[in-house]
């Protein structure tokens, strides 16, 4: 039986940028193929994993699928790897060195600083009321949070945090050109050039606080101990560089992609506003709405047989999120956008090994930046379209030009 293939426009960036997600590809996938060949001209082939079930049952074996060889799909001429982090370990590594920050990401430490994350949700929006209704909503409000919280913990100079958000944009967006250099540099080379220069900020940095330990991570992360011996520079660096990418990009586009929900499900917004108690459940679902990582990829380290279809070792599988929150088979009525919605075992952090770390952080800072939305919008509109990321790593939304009414 012939291996049932996948549209590349999948994984293609431009589309992404284009159209936002593809869900009625994914939707037939998830149908008639939900493990797919899928042959982009300037990417690594790979297998398309497009069911919620499948996602789960490889997820839960990190000894078999693993993170390390391949963490997304990347061009042909993939570029070195640039880092060793947590969500590209495999085990008895990832376990680790996971644990060395666990204890700062537990839900009972962050939702103790949820009463702080108010505080500073509703400066920011303080500042938008101020500004008058015209506002790009990325820009004024959901930039702002996550990365100054990140860079709180971290320890991250004010003054430099607007180059640290640069830097992840151009990781991130790096085939976006509106984050190309002046001089051009766009693309592998640019992702490359920006994560070198985070690592040679970051040297200085944790030499510092070596030298001089402090309450941030960074203080615990530069005096950290595995075996009796300092963390290696690259993983080091690596775990700083993701705590900041992750801390920042996946809440700021759930951020921006919940208000765009609930501008386009007005109805939702209303009910919202008249029972804040429901805030929770509308932060879960604004996760499964939006799902801001596109995919992740696993490699087996032996041949497996998945539906029907043989995938050898050291071939790639991608497991696409936004699918498998739209899985038919596990969500009642999975387009509509429902902040009731009960159960919500979404897939938006991940599951199994790779679980999110900072989960709770971002549901934290979600519930604090939508709580003093609900508590002061009289009206929100779109002013524009919304202009989107060029990825299909992370489903970004760049500036959301909104039209915003506060109570006094």
């Amino acid at each position: 039986m012939a291996t049932p293939s996948a549209p590349i426009e999948i994984i293609d960036a431009g589309y992404y940028q284009d159209n936002g997600y593809p869900f009625h590809m994914w939707d037939k996938l998830r149908k008639d193929s939900p493990v797919a060949y899928c042959e982009h001209p300037n990417l690594l082939p790979f297998y398309a994993i497009s069911r919620y079930d499948d996602i789960i049952d490889i997820s839960r074996q990190p000894m078999l699928f693993e993170s390390a060889p391949l963490l997304v799909v990347q061009p042909q001429q993939m570029m070195e790897q640039q880092i060793r982090s947590i969500i590209n370990m495999d085990p008895p590594d990832h376990r680790v060195y996971r644990q060395v920050m666990s204890k700062y990401f537990t839900k009972r430490r962050l939702n103790e600083s949820q009463p702080q994350m108010d505080k500073v949700a509703k400066q920011i929006l303080d500042a938008v009321a101020a500004k008058g209704e015209d506002v790009d909503f990325v820009d004024e409000v959901s930039k702002i949070l996550p990365l100054a919280v990140i860079a709180e913990l971290l320890g991250l100079p004010e003054a430099d945090r607007d180059q640290f958000f640069k830097w992840t944009n151009e990781v991130v967006g790096s085939l976006d050109p509106d984050f190309a250099r002046d001089d051009g540099t766009v693309g592998t080379e640019l992702a490359i050039k920006a994560i070198q220069e985070v690592f040679e900020y970051c040297t200085a940095f944790v030499e510092d606080r070596r030298k001089t330990p402090t309450d941030d991570l960074t203080s615990v992360l530069a005096n950290a101990k595995i075996n009796g011996e300092y963390l290696p520079p690259l993983e080091l660096l690596s775990y700083i560089f993701i705590l900041i990418i992750a801390g920042n990009e996946t809440t700021r586009n759930a951020t921006s992609g919940g208000m765009l929900a609930l501008i386009q499900h007005p109805e939702q917004l209303e009910y919202a506003v008249k029972h804040p108690e429901v805030v929770d459940s509308m932060v879960e679902e604004i996760v499964r709405w939006t799902s801001p990582i596109i995919h992740f990829c696993r490699t087996p380290n032996k041949d497996v047989t998945l539906h029907g279809v043989n995938i050898q070792a050291g071939e790639h599988i991608a497991m696409f999120y936004p699918s498998a929150n739209r899985d038919e088979t596990v969500f009642d009525d999975p387009y509509r956008f429902d902040i009731l919605r009960s159960p919500n075992q979404h897939l938006g952090y991940g599951i199994g090994e790779h679980l999110c770390l900072g989960a709770h952080l971002a549901r934290v800072e979600l519930r604090a930046i939508f709580k003093g939305i609900l508590q002061r919008v009289k009206h929100v509109e779109l002013s524009a379209n919304p202009n989107r990321l060029k990825s299909s790593l992370i489903g970004g939304i760049k500036s959301l030009p909104v039209k915003m009414e506060f109570a006094a």
